[in-house]
């Protein structure tokens, strides 16, 4: 009796089969869709995933050997059923075969001590098999350039990364290659993700969601190019206005990311105005949309961003950030704060990420004064929202003038009274 109230090794072999069933569901669906005819569906692959599981728990007993015939014989039996489909003419492709091989061995880590590494395994799987549309559309959607990119991104990542040395050199020691490089692999990961998802959900959807992922890839770039269509479509400035504003709310989480990752003794100083602006920021947006005429929420956006994943960009940014490190802790070396807030409310009026990215690293190692980095960060976003504002004043209609001069001096009045009130009262 106490053998079958012990929930081990039971969770284990039932984990196993709900990871084989989610693979399996996905496959059922699919054929149930599409009509075609499948080896296996949601019994096979939960019965795969279960062999795989029964074949390590015994394994550990009776050895590996026991395991390597369980699963060669499935192979074996897998690798039969593809040939018959050969052989009988069906042109079928090799993606549920795969995803069978796969399925015994993730069962084999709920016993073997990775559960959650399995059910995460098993879960992207059956992501995977899900999207074939649209990753099959996003590939033939790809340039040239899109490709070439993608791989001077795996250079950079997968080869040059680990080559570079991860200590300290150059003047004040603040230049360490590998960190340097590491944030640069990081924010152009950003970058890309926004790209890749304009590219999978389509940037004509509508001007707030062309605003939201715009932000992601370069808010700069979305605020000239709806400042710019905004006198060609003089209708369509208030929508417009609302997706310069969503494409800069994009801007303050992102500044957070950086610093908790970087600083996380940052956060307490800089989360209280970040935070207010970011909130201005949304609620001055949705004042716009409920604002909108209706028919109106569905504008097309014809923005174009050039994919941000390429090695010149990449190597600018590297350069750019080194730059920002040494003028940063030069400045506090020989002028006090005061040139750390110079250089940091210069470097903001193009790029916020760069001098946030370096005081931060500099406040973590103590080659800056928390408070310093802190008053720097929120200097920054300060100057770089309203950088956007002038760059909107000067490109735009006169409708998305006057609204972003009342929606970004809110931003900026709200993040200038919460930036005093946290630098000030928190400790």
């Amino acid at each position: 009796m106490d053998a079958w109230l012990n929930l081990e090794p039971w969770w284990r072999f039932g984990a196993a089969l709900l990871v084989g069933a989610l693979i399996g569901l996905e496959r059922e669906f699919v054929q149930q869709r599409s009509g075609e005819r499948e080896f296996a569906g949601i019994r096979t692959f939960s019965l795969m995933a279960l062999l795989g599981a029964a074949a390590a728990y015994f394994a550990e007993r009776e050895g590996i050997a026991l395991f390597l015939l369980g699963y060669g014989a499935l192979a074996l039996l897998i690798i039969a059923s593809y040939v018959g489909e050969v052989i009988r003419q069906h042109d079928e492709g090799v993606t549920t075969e795969v995803a069978a091989l796969l399925t015994p061995l993730l069962g084999a880590m709920m016993i073997w001590g990775a559960p959650e590494l399995g059910a995460a395994l098993g879960v992207i799987i059956a992501l995977i098999l899900a999207m074939r549309p649209r990753l099959h559309g996003m590939a033939r959607g790809m340039t040239g350039e899109d490709l070439r990119a993608i791989l001077e991104f795996s250079i950079i990542t997968a080869v040059v990364l680990p080559l570079l040395p991860n200590r300290g050199l150059g003047p004040f020691g603040v230049l360490n290659p590998f960190q340097i490089w590491l944030i640069v692999v990081f924010v152009s990961g950003i970058g890309f993700l926004g790209y890749v998802l304009m590219k999978v959900l389509g940037a004509e959807r509508g001007i707030g969601l062309t605003g939201i992922l715009g932000g992601l890839v370069s808010s700069t770039a979305t605020t000239l190019s709806f400042a710019g269509r905004s006198k060609q479509e003089r209708d369509l400035s208030p929508l417009l206005a609302q997706g310069v504003l969503l494409a800069s709310a994009v801007m303050f989480p992102r500044v957070l990311i950086w610093v908790g990752a970087i600083a996380p003794a940052l956060l307490r100083l800089v989360v209280l105005p970040i935070v207010l602006m970011f909130l201005a920021d949304l609620g001055i947006a949705a004042l716009l949309w409920r604002r909108g005429r209706p028919g109106k929420s569905s504008g097309q956006s014809k923005v174009e961003f050039t994919n941000p994943l390429k090695l010149r960009t990449a190597v600018a940014f590297g350069l750019a950030f080194a730059v920002v490190l040494v003028v940063v802790r030069a400045a506090n070396e020989f002028m006090g704060s005061a040139g750390v807030y110079l250089a940091s409310g210069l470097a903001a009026i193009t790029d916020v990420d760069s001098i946030t990215l370096s005081t931060a690293q500099l406040a973590s190692r103590g080659a800056l004064d928390l408070r310093v980095a802190a008053t720097a960060i929120v200097l920054a976003t300060l100057v770089n929202t309203a950088a956007k504002g002038v760059m909107a004043w000067s490109l735009g209609s006169a409708e998305l003038r006057r609204t972003l001069a009342w929606g970004f001096g809110a931003v900026v009045g709200i993040g200038l009274a919460g930036g005093v009130v946290a630098l000030r009262v928190i400790p």
